[in-house]
């Protein structure tokens, strides 16, 4: 394994002659076979014709990443992407395609260093941004993008796969949040985060119960996080320059039929946290979601009457309030109020800020 601080000065990015195509081919045809021993679908080996190859010199931009002067990754840029993206398609933005890394280069951070050299690619061509996609059933890929702070755009079947989209996002200024799946590797951090028995229900409501434990949180995590068939995604909020996990949220009972979600457990990590805006974007992001790609028409959630911080913050991003259920939850030999409300999609478009992250 090579220690990418002892080689990231060796890493050159160049574009690929025309006649290296055979070795672009080899790339391909060599990450193909590692997804197809792991069951993963995504690319098939005998899809890598002479042919398909040859396309992408005449159509894209094809780049070798080199480590030591050895041709180590490749990928493929192009203005306009209207396969991938259809109705969104805008041809002022860059598409990257086909991002590889060869086996014996993996884990050394070859793969972000390539996102890097795009991103200042698509700015030195003055576009508009970078995007790409990525099959929506795999995950840990999904959150790798994610990680490197790409949005979610939305969810599009191609010739019969679903692709999420994501557009790389401006820099980031103080107190920015990216949104990334939650995973096992979040559970420690939200058990520490979740507190005492009553701040844990006001967080999160009546399913969980004090102490939070593991199994709780596989069974929250099973099945989760896909835009097309989940019905619920869940989210770590990152502070986009310390990369510092901050908080939490849900979309849940998501009714594709109906157009409707709960915004569900959010929740701002450790004191540190609070009071920096990072709930109020929290919030936002995920309803860009709820509404803008996901195509929902209302979105709820619930709130304890005492918790006037939080409601407020509700009402001043456009949550309306449609009702009280009086003592709905009860813990400690006490009754709670709960306080439901909800949004629009009219509501959403009308009130959203021209900025969101």
């Amino acid at each position: 394994m090579m220690n990418l601080s002892a080689t990231r000065e060796a890493v050159h990015i160049r574009r690929a002659e025309l006649n290296e195509q055979e070795h672009v081919r080899h790339f391909l045809i060599e990450a193909a076979y590692w997804m197809e021993a792991r069951g993963i679908g995504q690319w098939r080996r005998e899809q890598f014709t002479t042919k398909l190859i040859h396309s992408y010199f005449v159509e894209r931009e094809v780049y070798i990443a080199e480590v030591a002067g050895e041709p180590a990754g490749m990928f493929t840029l192009q203005k306009g992407d209207a396969d991938y993206w259809q109705h969104l398609n805008d041809e002022q933005y860059v598409y990257l395609h086909r991002l590889t890394v060869s086996s014996r280069f993996r884990s050394i951070g070859l793969g972000p260093a390539m996102l890097k050299w795009a991103e200042q690619y698509a700015e030195r061509q003055g576009s508009k941004g970078l995007r790409l996609d990525c099959m929506a059933d795999l995950l840990p890929l999904n959150r790798f993008y994610q990680q490197h702070n790409f949005r979610y755009m939305g969810t599009h079947n191609v010739n019969g796969k679903l692709a999420n989209l994501y557009e790389k996002l401006p820099p980031a200024r103080d107190h920015e949040i990216r949104l990334q799946y939650f995973t096992a590797n979040d559970y420690e951090q939200l058990i520490h985060w979740s507190g005492d028995a009553k701040f844990l229900m006001q967080w999160s409501g009546p399913q969980w119960h004090h102490p939070l434990k593991i199994a709780d949180l596989d069974a929250y995590l099973q099945d989760a996080n896909h835009p097309l068939y989940s019905d619920r995604l869940i989210y770590t909020a990152v502070d986009r320059t310390s990369n510092r996990a901050v908080g939490h949220i849900a979309l849940t009972r998501m009714d594709r039929e109906h157009r409707s979600a709960r915004l569900s457990r959010v929740l701002v990590g450790d004191h540190e946290a609070r009071g920096k805006g990072y709930g109020r974007q929290m919030i936002q992001e995920a309803l860009r979601i709820g509404f803008d790609t996901l195509g929902m028409h209302r979105i709820t959630l619930g709130v304890l009457d005492y918790n006037t911080q939080a409601k407020s913050l509700y009402e001043s991003i456009g949550f309306q309030q449609d009702g009280l259920m009086r003592d709905a939850l009860y813990q400690n030999n006490q009754y709670y109020n709960l306080c439901e409300m909800s949004m629009l999609e009219e509501e959403w478009h009308t009130s959203r800020p021209a900025k969101i992250l």
